[in-house]
């Protein structure tokens, strides 16, 4: 029997981001009655102005909750500060001023949308070919000149096309998607692997085990694991299994950050 020590969800949302049900108090609440040991917190941030995430994010009233759950939480739970970029390569000027702040540990970069539109509306009408190849292409993009530490939900695009188109096929774009991958080992970004996939229609992770064992086989080593809750009742969802399963790869750690700066953990 496989026993696992620690429990660290790094991708959650609460009443900060416009989408988020929960405060901050009541997630990290949750999060002690679950045995979690360390959660970050990644509200959105966008710069596309279309999206609904747009100018919502305020930094002073986050810091202040994350400052008081610290202190009231301290002995119980490690609370880290983060962001979730939509875009991190696009507007780096709105960026800046977050980014630049001394206090954030952890920044997701995510693929959102293209070419100013949500995911959702390059779908219909149109094959698979061409849903994913301009999503991975604006990926690359993205993990080439953005700043993040780890890419977010890396196949995101399968929940919102599975429905419609199923399961895409890997080989269709896996030269892009080990560009991706080498990209992003060689700037020193990890992947977040996304437990949410389990909750959309092809019940699979984000990213899936082919990837996953091609960042292995590439020498990637930094990961990270996140229930993307948008609840208090979701933290930690599904993320025991995927430790075990990360194991069976032959994955040994995940990885916590503090002030951008990764440390291994071991699972």
């Amino acid at each position: 029997m496989v026993v696992i020590n620690r429990i660290l969800d790094y991708h959650m949302h609460s009443t900060h981001s416009w989408d988020g049900k929960s405060s901050i108090a009541d997630m990290c609440a949750s999060a002690i009655d679950k045995n979690i040991s360390e959660i970050c917190f990644t509200e959105h941030l966008a710069v596309n102005e279309t999206d609904p995430c747009y100018g919502f994010l305020v930094s002073d009233p986050y810091s202040a909750d994350i400052e008081s759950c610290r202190d009231r939480f301290e002995s119980q739970l490690t609370i880290k500060k983060g962001l979730e970029i939509g875009e991190p390569h696009l507007q780096k000027d709105k960026i800046l001023p977050y980014v630049a702040d001394q206090n954030i540990d952890f920044i997701i970069g995510s693929v959102h949308n293209l070419n100013g539109d949500d995911l959702t509306l390059r779908i219909s009408g149109r094959d698979q070919i061409k849903t994913y190849t301009p999503y991975f292409r604006e990926l690359l993009d993205c993990v080439t000149k953005g700043d993040m530490d780890v890419i977010g939900h890396f196949d995101l695009m399968k929940r919102y096309a599975f429905d419609l188109q199923g399961m895409y096929r890997h080989g269709d774009y896996e030269e892009l998607i080990h560009e991706i991958l080498k990209k992003a080992i060689a700037r020193n970004i990890g992947l977040e692997i996304n437990t949410s996939g389990f909750r959309s229609s092809s019940l699979e992770i984000f990213p899936s085990q082919t990837i996953l064992r091609k960042y292995k086989e590439l020498g990637g080593e930094i990961l990270t694991v996140g229930s993307d809750s948008h609840w208090a009742s979701m933290i930690g969802n599904n993320i025991p299994p995927v430790y075990l399963m990360l194991k069976q790869i032959g994955f040994d750690n995940v990885f916590s950050y503090t002030q951008r700066q990764p440390e291994a953990v071991t699972i």
